[in-house]
């Protein structure tokens, strides 16, 4: 007979999971060492938050299950966060924490995950789409599959076991587990009205969300975008679903976007939304007598669907990438109305400034990295210059989290991916703020050598709140710090190479450096404080 943790390990493994992330602790033991028993690889991190960002890098560049592990009590609190933005993000993320034994319930534990401290199970549940206490070896099987069924299925996203000690220790005879094949979901009946809608529309737009990374749509995005010859612009965390030279691209919208995408958003009687919410970092400038006369959303998540605009609208659920081809394949019988569209420049002027402009370095920085890249972007007023002025050459390379915005997630997500794909270039670009929360995990790296090139934005202040305070209330209290971090000196502290970089051509020579070297490195850009984010013409949200 083998253990609970042994049928665990081995789950995971024949699910094709290779690395596993988290802190050890006691009451999580002995998953973690038979993790390693199994030929898991076993990642330990300087944070549970910054190790659950990582299990989600990991699913987010493998299309499968990541795996992230903390001890009881304040290890599991730790990574809450990671789950809230895995849920955000839809990706597919089994958490696991650890509870004292049954046996003991009821005494009191230090790092107690019960209900009479922190109730593990019942905190992960809202930021979870699953989360439940195995309270014996005999159903975990059961919960498992469970678990995994809804990790993977139709609407991807994080799942939560709670596993006392004694339970994965507890011996069992027979263990099942079914891996999760889950068909693809094509709503029919609803794509049949796409076509009659949009031969009734006279100016439709496309915006392109996350979810067309998320289900490596692009190419069915760009043919259904070519064959009715519809202009596209994308959300924030959208950004990249489509090359930006594309001709029928306008840039992004809302917040970090471009003027001319918002004006398409108040000019077009029908939207086409491919894996967006909707939400107020998308549509802030869309004014509410200027909503679509119709909107056809896909998403597998119909929490917000319809109730957004006041549009009647058209839902697809099911897989983005399935509906897509589907309904592409039934194109070739249908006539195409011709519609005239004009191809625009919808960037707008670089600002002059006296130091290092961000926004100009984020205009070149594409030129200076592979076209096999990917770049994960922390959230801040550097992530909305990226949003606005970084060029993504390759589809689905832009990785940037506007709807959780959790400070500091592409500093783990970046590990997590380059852990998956150790080929691949993977950069990260973070802000002084975010380095301060999460920067540790740089140590993460250096241990596990993992050659990530991170890129910290330093302005020396928290720049977005200090921004929009300023703007709305004129104060900035609690937006500066009186002693600025020297980022590469911390850096270099965590055992990585670090490089500061006050002028554009330190900045390219650090980073054409950097890509030599296979080594982590740090690249500090210290950058004029006083350069306005692309957030200033965000104006008011919906009523």
């Amino acid at each position: 007979m083998r253990t609970v943790a042994d049928y665990l390990a081995e789950a995971l493994r024949n699910l094709g999971v290779t690395h596993v992330f988290g802190i050890i602790g006691k009451s999580i033991c002995p998953a973690v060492l038979k993790m390693v028993d199994y030929g898991l690889e076993f990642i330990p991190g300087r944070h549970e938050s910054s190790s659950g960002f990582a299990a989600s890098g990991y699913a987010l560049q493998t299309g499968k299950l990541g795996v992230a592990f903390a001890t009881s009590g304040p290890g599991g609190t730790n990574l809450l966060t990671a789950a809230a933005h895995a849920k955000a993000n839809n990706l597919p993320v089994l958490f696991i924490t650890g509870h004292q034994s049954i046996q003991e319930l009821g005494l009191p534990q230090c790092q107690d995950s019960s209900s009479y401290l922190a109730d593990l199970a019942e905190m992960f549940r809202p930021a979870t789409l699953f989360s439940k206490l195995v309270e014996r070896g005999d159903h975990f099987s059961t919960i498992l599959n469970h678990a995994l069924s809804i990790a993977l299925g139709p609407n991807k996203g994080p799942v939560h076991l709670c596993l006392p000690f004694d339970v994965q220790t507890e011996q069992l005879s027979d263990f099942r587990v079914v891996t999760p094949e889950p068909e693809p979901l094509i709503s029919v009946s609803n794509l049949n009205h796409v076509l009659p809608l949009l031969q009734q529309s006279s100016h439709p737009l496309i915006i392109a969300g996350k979810g067309v990374n998320r289900a490596r749509a692009h190419d069915e995005l760009l043919h259904f975008a070519e064959h009715f010859n519809i202009p596209v612009i994308t959300s924030p965390g959208g950004k990249g679903a489509i090359a930006w030279d594309h001709p029928l691209y306008h840039g992004p919208c809302g917040v970090g976007g471009f003027p001319h995408a918002d004006e398409l958003l108040n000019q077009s009687d029908l939207y086409i939304v491919l894996g967006s919410r909707l939400s107020d970092m998308t549509i802030c400038n869309l004014k509410p007598e200027n909503h679509p006369a119709y909107l056809i959303q896909f998403d597998t998540d119909p929490t917000f669907v319809g109730k957004i605009l006041h549009a009647p609208t058209l839902h697809i659920t099911g897989d983005l990438k399935d509906n897509l081809q589907f309904l592409l394949g039934s194109l070739t019988e249908q006539p195409v109305v011709p519609r005239e569209t004009t191809t625009v420049n919808y960037t707008v002027p670089l600002p002059y400034l006296p130091n290092l402009s961000l926004a100009s370095v984020l205009e070149e920085m594409s030129e200076m990295l592979p076209y096999d890249h990917k770049l994960f972007v922390d959230d801040g007023s550097h992530g909305f210059h990226a949003v606005q002025r970084y060029k993504v050459k390759k589809p689905g390379s832009f990785v940037f989290d506007a709807y959780f915005a959790c400070m500091g997630n592409a500093i783990g997500m970046a590990i997590g991916a380059k852990t998956a794909a150790p080929e691949e270039t993977i950069v990260c670009i973070t802000g002084d703020g975010c380095f301060m929360m999460l920067g540790t995990e740089i140590n993460t790296a250096v241990c596990n050598n993992l050659p990530i090139i991170f890129i910290v934005v330093n302005n020396k202040q928290l720049d977005m709140a200090l921004k929009g305070m300023e703007k709305t209330t004129g104060r900035i209290d609690g937006t500066l710090y009186e002693v600025p971090v020297d980022a590469a000196k911390f850096a270099e502290s965590l055992g990585a190479v670090a490089y500061r970089a006050e002028t554009r051509t330190e900045f390219v020579s650090a980073l054409q450096t950097a890509q030599q070297l296979n080594q982590v490195t740090v690249i500090e850009l210290l950058t004029d404080r006083d350069e306005i984010p692309p957030t200033a013409h965000r104006t008011v949200t919906l009523n």
